[in-house]
């Protein structure tokens, strides 16, 4: 490991033998010196951990830790407690980066004195792992924003999404507020804006310097009704964040966007689930109920508090295919 650490990258690892090699090798080939590497392997059953600990046995600056099954948000959450970096990174075990990525974000961040830099990315689809397709922050340029403009469109998860990966993150926005990933699809929607709700501003390099790989058999390309519950609690855990802290009326509309998107997008998802499933029994029982989840957090009403917010209800499973 190097003795003066300014970034460290957490790499998250579960059964992913056939894209690591290309991730961790371009970790390896960094042109920026002052890192070191958090692999996290997730009980992996495949060749995962042979590879990782292939890297951290020839490389100082890779760590290997192998933990119980947990998920990925508890993965990130034990490499959180190994990083020792100012600035942390976080990289999926399937994508990959340029050789400069950390060091454009890191010299970045310093030179603007910023809490978090983002860069631009490329889509890599596994049909065609030869062709990039870049896309660039909508509406942001490279330059420096303030952390108002920036969480703004973090949450409403459009013009800049709620990605971790694209990101370098001071490691005062996790361990002064006490922020960590809940385990829970769309952890990074629920995580992402608290904190950037804690960065006076943020600097953008508007460079494609991490390429996210797209395959057909991902996790969020899956049909589950976990998914379209954690889609509605990611916005309960925003909205109750941004309300404790006396934010509402600054990101109010932005709140109401991100409402909007869920809305349509489980309308969506509770069709695919039910087609999935062979079963519309309680299809209309299950829409209304998504839809007054969303609403139940929107509402004015809405009592915040000091930790996660409470789902008085759940969107469930067709009865033929419960446990």
């Amino acid at each position: 490991m190097p003795h003066n650490v300014a970034v460290s990258v957490i790499v998250p690892v579960y059964n992913v033998e056939r894209y690591l090699e290309r991730c961790l090798t371009s970790l390896e080939k960094q042109t920026f010196q002052f890192f070191d590497i958090i692999i996290i392997d997730d009980g992996s059953e495949d060749g995962s951990s042979e590879i990782a600990k292939s890297f951290s046995d020839r490389d100082s600056r890779f760590r290997y830790r192998r933990i119980e099954r947990g998920g990925v948000a508890n993965a990130r959450n034990v490499g959180l407690s190994f990083a020792s970096g100012e600035y942390i990174a976080f990289v999926d075990s399937d994508d990959y980066v340029e050789p400069d990525y950390i060091e454009k974000l890191y010299l970045a961040a310093k030179d603007n004195n910023c809490k978090i830099s983002t860069c631009s990315y490329s889509l890599v689809y596994e049909s065609s792992p030869d062709k990039d397709k870049p896309v660039k922050i909508r509406k942001l340029s490279s330059g420096v924003y303030s952390g108002e403009s920036y969480v703004k469109r973090i949450i409403e998860d459009w013009s800049v999404r709620s990605y971790l990966w694209n990101k370098l993150w001071h490691r005062s926005l996790f361990f002064d507020y006490n922020i960590e990933f809940p385990n829970m699809y769309f952890e990074d929607i629920a995580t992402v804006a608290r904190l950037a709700f804690h960065a006076d501003k943020v600097v953008v390099v508007d460079e494609p310097l991490y390429h996210y790989f797209v395959r057909k058999n991902s996790i969020m390309t899956s049909v589950k009704v976990e998914k379209i519950n954690d889609y509605i609690y990611a916005f309960a855990i925003i909205r109750n964040y941004i309300q404790f802290h006396g934010k509402l009326d600054t990101y109010k509309f932005s709140l109401f966007r991100l409402a909007t998107i869920i809305f349509f997008a489980n309308h969506y998802e509770v069709f695919r689930l039910h087609l999935a499933c062979h079963n519309f029994r309680e299809y209309f029982k299950n829409q209304i109920l998504a839809d007054k989840l969303i609403f139940y957090f929107l509402n004015g009403r809405f009592a915040a508090t000091k930790d996660y917010p409470t789902m008085p209800q759940y969107v469930v499973l067709p009865r033929q295919f419960e446990s």
